[in-house]
């Protein structure tokens, strides 16, 4: 194969690259006599250069927090195999391409409000999770809704939009519990051991921290209700209510496998998660929900 470049012309362009010297662009000022344009290709083409824009300041995000919706959507089929963070990235593009007047946050890396109220592990399919969207303008929920539910995928449905306060406390801030359905894997007897855990006060695991270290903690404070849905030979559907705060004081699926596997005493194997809804402290008195703009 044969690029058509003359080796004279590669040793003087080396000769210039090495000296620092301005090779001008064929492009705009003419042939350079490479060899790449043979008589049979014609010589190239010499285009004016492109206009270089005026320069009219950088990018200001506008940080008014003016409005605050919440949006409640499920994430379904393939959107499980999603991650977190590309599911913000997903809002984002959605938010920019429906045109919503987002509030951004300030300092060197301004990004959008959009912010989860609880990340969903990575496999896990959902049909309560809960996002709060802060605008530079109110804007009515449903129109919201219609704008947003256009860009994003059909295994993110959209089932409802609330707007709330600004000045309120955010939904992450407020999040207190959570309800999953679980399927669980194991020879047990899951009548027996469902009543068995609801029986005890105190069942406790070893927890083990980044740094290595283990502390007791007690999963039976964090359970509020367990439900034994359906079983069959060797398997069971549960669905329970447990708490979900983003201070660490969790019931995750994984933990009420480690609570029926010290019941039981067998091995229990996690299945098919679904988180079904997530659900909000109460406001304090005095301060509930307003939709009036903040200050």
């Amino acid at each position: 194969m044969d690029t058509g470049i003359d080796k004279q012309w590669l040793h003087d362009d080396l000769k210039k690259a090495l000296a620092a010297a301005v090779v001008p662009d064929c492009s705009f000022e003419g042939c350079s006599h490479c060899g790449v344009c043979s008589p049979d290709f014609g010589h190239n083409i010499v285009v004016p250069p492109l206009p270089i824009p005026e320069f009219v300041g950088h990018f200001k995000p506008n940080t008014d927090r003016q409005a605050r919706l919440r949006l409640c959507y499920g994430k379904q089929g393939s959107m499980a195999l999603v991650s977190h963070l590309d599911v913000l990235r997903l809002f984002d593009r959605a938010v920019r391409r429906a045109a919503i007047p987002i509030s951004f946050t300030g300092g060197f890396h301004p990004n959008p409000r959009i912010v989860p109220a609880n990340a969903l592990s990575l496999g896990h399919t959902s049909s309560g999770e809960l996002m709060d969207f802060e605008l530079t303008v109110p804007m009515e929920a449903e129109a919201f809704r219609a704008a947003l539910a256009a860009q994003l995928p059909a295994d993110m449905p959209i089932y409802s939009v609330e707007s709330v306060s600004p000045s309120e406390p955010a939904a992450t801030t407020r999040l207190d519990r959570a309800a999953y359905e679980v399927q669980l894997a194991g020879a047990i007897d899951w009548p027996g051991t469902i009543a068995e855990i609801l029986h005890r006060t105190d069942i406790s695991v070893e927890h083990t921290t980044k740094s290595g270290k283990t502390y007791p903690v007690n999963l039976r404070d964090r359970l509020f209700e367990l439900d034994l849905t359906s079983h069959g030979e060797g398997e069971a559907k549960l669905r329970y209510l447990g708490s979900c705060r983003n201070d660490g004081t969790m019931l995750r699926p994984q933990d009420l496998v480690k609570m029926v596997a010290c019941v039981s005493g067998a091995e229990i194997e996690l299945g098919q998660v679904h988180r079904v809804a997530l659900f909000l402290a109460p406001l304090p008195p005095g301060k509930e929900a307003s939709t009036e703009p903040s200050e």
